[in-house]
This record gives structure tokens, C-alpha cells and sequence, in this order.
């Protein structure tokens, strides 16, 4: 014999409606909040001019140090793993007294020290990056010199504020034009 069960009509109250917009609404500003951050040039977690200011500040031998020996081995070496053991480890010395997030880059013109970046997680896709740098010959052809990188420059490319001589915050934005040429081409 089957069993007989009785399912009580569902009532959908107005507090239950409001609820469930409520948390529909909630779900989708979620959703565009995280999307804005991960596509803009510029979301909300781009540390601030003064903030990377007093990092450079309170690092500035370290960081000086990094850049006096990345001038001299970059026209030779690409990598850490290609430098000599002595080397590196003057290298790893002076990594040890900056914070861990920060990325080292470095070219004969140019040395990079990267606080932050983001942009469409793909290699191929836009993004943007700030952080400090030093430039041995100076801002010549490297950028675009400005007094703040706390807003959104408005175009892609690299702008540069000064800290002191050779020293400079720097803001890389690339790609977010091409999106938008696509876009007004459609």
C-alpha cells in the first residue's frame, strides 16, 4: 500500500518576497562590485601616493641597495637563478628587508618595484600595476610625469610621480583603451 502525504500549499508572504529581492539585489551588487574590481584600471584596492611614499621611506637603503645592484647586473643576468651564488644572495639579503607582495623588475633603464597590480586575469587581457621605481637615467621616455597616481589617469600608459632624485612612484595602465576602440567600433 502507498503511503499518502499531505504537502501543506506553500504562502508566500510579502516579508518572504522582500526578502528574496533582497537578497537577489544584494547577490548582483556583489557580483558587480567584484567584477568592477577585477576589470577597472583603477578598483578601490590601488594603495595610495602617500602610503607607497612612506614604504619607500622607511625601506630606503634596502631599496636603494636592490636598485644599485640591479643597474649593474641587468645589461648580464635576467633572472636571480643566473647570477652567481654570491651575488644572489647580497640579492636575497637586501629582499629580506622589504615587504614579501612586492615584485622586483628590472631593465638597464629602468628598475620596478611592484606593489600592486590587477586588471582581467588573463596575459592578453588589460591591466595595471603601481609600485615604486628608479630610473638611473632619469624620467626621460619612461612616462608621463604627474603629481598624483591616487585617480584614474583616463588613457593607458605610465605616469610618474617624484619622490626624490631618480625615485619615483609609478603607474602602468595597459590595454583599457584598445577595450574601449573595440567597443565604440561595434
Amino acid at each position: 500500500m502507498a503511503d499518502l502525504i499531505l504537502v501543506r500549499p506553500l504562502k508566500i508572504t510579502r516579508r518572504a518576497t522582500l526578502l528574496a529581492l533582497g537578497a537577489a539585489l544584494l547577490g548582483v551588487s556583489a557580483a558587480a562590485f567584484c567584477f568592477r574590481q577585477y576589470t577597472s584600471p583603477f578598483p578601490l584596492s590601488v594603495p595610495k601616493d602617500n602610503s607607497l611614499i612612506a614604504l619607500f621611506r622607511s625601506h630606503r637603503d634596502a631599496f636603494q641597495g636592490i636598485a644599485d645592484l640591479a643597474v649593474l647586473d641587468a645589461p648580464r643576468f635576467s633572472t636571480l637563478e643566473t647570477l652567481r651564488p654570491e651575488r644572489r644572495s647580497e640579492y636575497l639579503r637586501l629582499l629580506q628587508q622589504i615587504p614579501r607582495r612586492i615584485q622586483v623588475g628590472f631593465t638597464e633603464s629602468r628598475v620596478t618595484f611592484l606593489c600592486a597590480g590587477g586588471g582581467i586575469l588573463l596575459s592578453i587581457g588589460p591591466g595595471w600595476s603601481k609600485g615604486i621605481a628608479y630610473l638611473p637615467r632619469g624620467p626621460a621616455r619612461q612616462g608621463k610625469l604627474v603629481t598624483s597616481t591616487d585617480k584614474d589617469p583616463g588613457r593607458d600608459g605610465i605616469y610618474l610621480v617624484p619622490i626624490e632624485q631618480k625615485w619615483y612612484l609609478i603607474y602602468q595602465r595597459f590595454d583599457y583603451d584598445d577595450g574601449r576602440k573595440n567597443r565604440e567600433k561595434a
